[in-house]
Order: C-alpha cells, then structure tokens, then sequence
C-alpha cells in the first residue's frame, strides 16, 4: 500500500521522505508507528473555518439561505425546491448533499450514507507538552482508512482522532454511538501516546460520507435540470471540491478539458435496499476491521 502511494507521489512529482520508527516519534511524538511517509506540501485545513470563510465571501449574485432545510425536490418544467418557508423555483438545481442526496432525489440510490466519529482533547498543558518532542502541527492518515485512526495535532496544542465508520442509511446516529466512538478514541489515544494517559477527550461527534458499491462518483445530470456530485467515497474536501467546480461548468455548458477525465472515472453501480444493503455493508467493514486489526 506505501509502495502504491509512493508510485503515485512519484507520478506527480510530489517530494516525500520515508521515515523510520524514530524519525516518526521526533515528528508525531509517539513510538506508536514504525513506518511513515512524510509529504511536506501537503496543508492542514480547519473545515468549518473553509466553510464559515467560504459563506462570508459569496459573490454578490448569490443568496444563502441559513437553517432552511429542503424538504423535497419537485421536478417539472419547472424544477420546485421545497422548504418549511416557501418554495424556490429554478430551471437548474444541484445538489451538494452528497451522502444524503438520495433523501431528496431517490435515483441515486448508487450511493449510501456511512458516518464516521471523531473527537478532540483538550489543549495540552505546559506540563503535559514536555512529555513531547517539540512540535509544530501535523495531520497522520492511516493505511486503512475503516480500521486505522486518523490523527491531527493542531495548532493551540491539541489531539484529534478519526476513527470508527458504521452504517447510517438514515442520515442518523444516537447519543450511545456517539459515546461509544468516545470510549474507543480514548482507547486509542492512550494506546499510541501512554505517556499523556491524563489528557481527556472533551468533545465527540459525527459525520456522514457517501460510499459506492464501486468506489466512482455519483456526477453529472440526474434529470433534466437536477445535477448532482455525490460519492465522495471519504475524500471530500479535496475531491468534492473538484467535482464541483466541473459539474458548475458542465451544467452551464462550458467546456474544462477535466470534465472528460471525470467522466472516466465511471458511474456508480446499483446498491440494493435494505435489508439486504444494510447485511452487505456490515460484511464489508467487518473485513475492513479484519484487514486493518495491527493498524490500532
């Protein structure tokens, strides 16, 4: 799996180092992790600042719309954007809801809402900093995404832990989920750092992603006038912002030489109903789980 990322570092001509177990404890502070591949181009982004950022400097043609759920989509010759307040009217809709966009328009039933957990500490004190080798921020992926921990050590000195992916076809996860993910991130913190056994968690929540059956996007024109770029597949910050950007200029009729190359990366295959998704989905994260065991 390295060897793959490397190939494709190597493709882009993206520089990196391969770090060994020391050379990863002097960068991560922890002895945890016995190979490594450092990229230092790559950049740590806050997501709800991007998105607080991105609403503040709209362009002067476009209108938000806070805490106005949409309800429904009505197609028509006209496509209606249902909310509790009014209707929107409008020849062209795309949807940006990617996991959940199957609640609004059911023909994307290609793609399937998965939630993940994850939780952050406290800043570190003077104290507990100085059981660390000194630091700046850092964000670590695992291997495998399903078993392995994401991990971020951020600027005012804090943790945050990824980890843990189940089902949510509904778009829902209750509290003894959310607890129970804050029990397993405290038992991988402590696992990777033992010397900071007294930094608690302080606060835990969840996400959705869009999985396919295939790993291709849901992209491109639902009906006539309803677009979409869903199936995310985890990567959505980068990927999602690509797609769409393409699927804007593809819906406007403006021609971006990477509409093609989106194209090829294939439509997403049928995904069944439930119960017979909910049983495969389990499956298939269960071998995740197996495939991944040394990775936490």
């Amino acid at each position: 799996m390295l060897k793959e990322y490397t190939d494709n570092l190597d493709a882009m001509n993206e520089p990196y180092q391969i770090l060994d177990k020391e050379a990863l404890y002097r960068k991560l502070g922890t002895r945890f992790y016995n190979k490594g591949i450092y990229t230092p181009s790559s950049i740590l982004v806050n997501p709800a600042s991007l998105i607080v950022g991105l609403a503040n400097n709209l362009p002067d043609n476009v209108t938000m719309y806070n805490h106005t759920p949409v309800m429904a989509i009505r197609h028509g010759s006209v496509t209606q954007v249902v909310t509790p307040f009014g209707t929107i009217r409008a020849a062209n809709v795309m949807l940006a809801t990617n996991a959940l966009s199957r609640e609004l328009a059911p023909v994307t039933s290609q793609q399937a809402a998965m939630a993940t957990f994850a939780s952050i500490t406290a800043p570190l004190t003077a104290e507990q900093r100085q059981k660390l080798p000194t630091m700046s921020s850092w964000g670590l992926t695992p291997v495998n995404a399903i078993a392995g921990a994401t991990v971020r050590y951020t600027q005012d000195h804090r943790f945050l832990i990824r980890q843990h992916v189940t089902p949510a076809l509904n778009g829902r996860i209750t509290a003894a989920q959310t607890y129970q993910a804050t029990l397993l991130h405290q038992q991988i913190f402590n696992k990777i750092y033992p010397q900071l056994r007294d930094v608690p968690l302080i606060s835990t929540w969840s996400g959705t992603i869009s999985v396919t059956r295939n790993g291709a996007p849901v992209w491109g024109e639902l009906k006539k006038g309803i677009y979409t770029a869903g199936g995310c597949n985890g990567a959505g910050v980068s990927k999602q912002t690509i797609a769409g950007t393409l699927l804007a200029d593809y819906a406007l009729g403006i021609d971006h030489p990477l509409i093609g190359a989106m194209q090829q990366l294939g439509k997403a295959n049928y995904l069944p109903p439930s119960p017979v998704l909910d049983i495969a989905i389990g499956v298939s994260l269960m071998k995740e789980r197996y495939l991944g065991r040394k990775e936490v």
